[in-house]
């Protein structure tokens, strides 16, 4: 037996140990929060990671297969807040099933239209959900302490459904062929359709809000005028980018150091990465629940650790020390996910949510595509993400409560009052 998959059933059971353990000590600090309330958040809870979870399940089926079709096929390829966030969730199982049913054609151009769709797709998906439980949380009248809760299990459930999909997509690729995974996602994606429908309401943001340029103005008021909301947004852009490039590297980076004449278990690698990030969002839920350490310190910590967990491949480059340290990093993916997502809907304006989020997307893809895009050895770029990661690290004191300015705060209430009067 391998060490990767020792490696795979060791964190397997810490991940059990850690949900039993975290589960006891949870119910024990949250045994006085009963009555109405109390269900009424739990059912809204399970409503939206059901949903969340059938569209997760959608993506990951298909994912691993994307680049695997179209080189089966011969080619070698190297305003939601408005109309409503429910109609964009409901567009997004629309488009992403179309894209799944073009990706079973063999011409180019109605391949290249898929594509389209599905980073269309991609953008709701990590955007629209997640602006719609946000606003319907706070509509209900939950208290925002129990946003953490839900970022965590959303993040612990994604690494669960990343495993079983990968289970399902390699038995049905073997069975029924390569494109039978697209074809099965449009089942869950139809799934989650039903349940938004049928059990969703609709929320809006600034509905006068119709000129663009007046949603980008008032964001970049924000985003100069209060130094979190900088801080956010340069975290996500700087982590995430490091995020994104890492998925593109650790594959190589673990091959020029593997030994063995036998190739890399992939499949075992990925779902213990899968499985680390399920034990970052356990422990995030610890600290931010039972032990209610600050967000900012929360931060903090994750950044520190990635930064460090990329930078000590570099000192001591063999296959066990890459592989600990990539793991390491897939737990600080976990911790990461419900972190910024909670600090996203304390600070910044809920009307403007996604306009500032899109504001720095843009960073985001300039770092990929510059690390990506440039003749770079995997070691450098693994570097360059670590000094990306340390960067980030440095602005997150910018998080602390201490550092927002009146101005910037008399911004945000002005806006959020703006936002419940239309």
């Amino acid at each position: 037996m391998s060490h990767f998959t020792l490696t795979f059933y060791f964190l397997s059971g810490l991940c059990a140990l850690l949900t039993f353990l975290f589960k006891e000590s949870k119910s024990e600090s949250t045994s006085s929060d009963r009555g109405q309330s109390g269900k009424d958040y739990k059912n809204f809870r399970l409503n939206y990671l059901i949903v969340y979870l059938l569209v997760m399940t959608g993506d990951w089926l298909q994912g691993p297969y994307v680049y695997a079709i179209y080189k089966s096929y011969g080619f070698d390829l190297k305003q939601q807040a408005i109309f409503g966030r429910k109609k964009f969730c409901l567009l997004f199982a629309l488009l992403y099933s179309t894209f799944c049913v073009i990706i079973t054609s063999k011409n180019f151009y109605i391949l290249l239209f898929g594509r389209i769709l599905s980073g269309i797709s991609t953008s709701l998906l990590f955007s629209v959900f997640e602006s719609w439980m946000v606003s319907e949380h706070f509509s209900r009248g939950f208290h925002s302490s129990l946003l953490s809760e839900t970022f965590s299990l959303a993040t612990y459930g994604n690494g669960l459904v990343a495993i079983f999909s990968g289970l399902l997509a390699n038995w049905l690729a073997e069975h029924f062929g390569i494109t039978s995974p697209f074809l099965a996602a449009i089942g869950f994606f139809v799934l989650a359709a039903l349940v938004i429908a049928v059990t969703w309401k609709e929320n809006y943001g600034d509905k006068d809000n119709s000129k663009e340029t007046s949603s980008l103005t008032q964001a970049l008021k924000v985003i100069s005028g209060d130094s979190r909301v900088l801080a956010v947004g340069a975290v996500q852009s700087l982590f995430e980018a490091s995020m994104y490039t890492f998925v593109f590297f650790w594959g190589p980076f673990l091959e020029n150091h593997h030994k063995s004449e036998e190739g890399l278990p992939f499949g075992i690698i990925f779902a213990s990465f899968m499985v680390s990030i399920m034990i970052g969002s356990l422990l995030y839920g610890n600290l931010s629940g039972s032990r209610n350490v600050p967000l900012s310190d929360i931060a903090q910590g994750t950044l520190l650790l990635a930064g460090v967990s990329l930078l000590f491949p570099l000192l001591y480059p063999n296959e066990y020390t890459l592989f600990f340290f990539f793991i390491l990093f897939e737990v600080t993916c976990g911790l990461y996910f419900p972190t910024i997502s909670t600090l996203k809907a304390n600070v910044v304006p809920e009307n403007l949510r996604a306009t500032v989020s899109n504001l720095f997307r843009v960073p985001l893809n300039a770092c990929v595509v510059t690390l990506l895009v440039s003749d770079l050895t995997t070691s450098i770029q693994c570097l360059m993400c670590s000094v990306l990661l340390i960067v980030a690290f440095v602005w997150s004191f910018a998080l602390e409560e201490s550092d927002t300015s009146k101005k910037a705060a008399k911004i945000r209430k002005k806006l959020e009052k703006k936002n419940k009067l239309m």
